[in-house]
């Protein structure tokens, strides 16, 4: 194979990795061909700000998509504040007209529709509050369970820490230092016994 078919090769691989896989390292054959071939230095300088003026669009493409999804939620926010705002409007001007007794038909039609409602979301929230409230009692004896078995071990330990302290003060003679128990003193050799056994 000719080094030009070889280089057309070359550069269709990496045109195709180039464009399939963005960033992945690209195909070398003749790394003094291909310093040739890339160009003088302002062409690469030139390159190189094209990949990062693409990778910069990109970034800013993702900003501007968070930005609009913050934006979304602001607004979203500010219509259910809105909503909330006008009910309780709409409900004051209700119990004022309910309190000097000049209710329309409509309005007596909006607020029993709204009282079934609150009271079907009463009922609903005792059921799911009932559902709740086992749950935290199951976590909260799951954790009674836990946390007294930490306990136990920790006082087991604690005990066996006192129990060891105790004993170690127990066993220290201080009126004789240097002798250990069952043992020579600490000082003597067995030297002395060997000359003895000499003789």
């Amino acid at each position: 194979m000719s080094s030009l078919t070889n280089l057309h090769a070359t550069t269709a691989v990496n045109s195709l990795l180039r464009n399939m896989l963005p960033g992945s390292s690209l195909v070398n054959t003749d790394k003094k061909r291909s310093k040739r071939d890339k160009g003088s230095k302002a062409q690469m300088i030139d390159h190189n700000l094209k990949k990062r003026t693409a990778i910069q669009e990109r970034n800013v493409q993702k900003i501007k998509r968070k930005e609009k999804k913050v934006l979304r939620k602001k607004i979203a926010g500010k219509k259910e504040d809105q909503e909330k705002i006008e009910q309780k409007v709409k409900l004051a001007i209700l119990r004022k007209h309910q309190e000097s007794g000049n209710l329309t038909d409509n309005e007596k039609r909006y607020l029993d529709k709204l009282m079934k409602r609150n009271i079907k979301n009463l009922k609903t929230w005792d059921l799911e509050e009932e559902d709740e409230l086992l749950d935290l009692q199951s976590k909260i004896l799951a954790n009674t369970d836990t946390s007294s078995k930490a306990r136990k071990t920790k006082s087991r330990k604690q005990k066996k820490k006192d129990f060891k302290e105790k004993l170690s003060t127990i066993t220290v003679d201080h009126r004789y230092q240097s002798l250990t128990p069952g043992l020579a003193p600490v000082g003597a050799s067995d030297e002395e016994d060997s000359e003895e056994e000499d003789y």
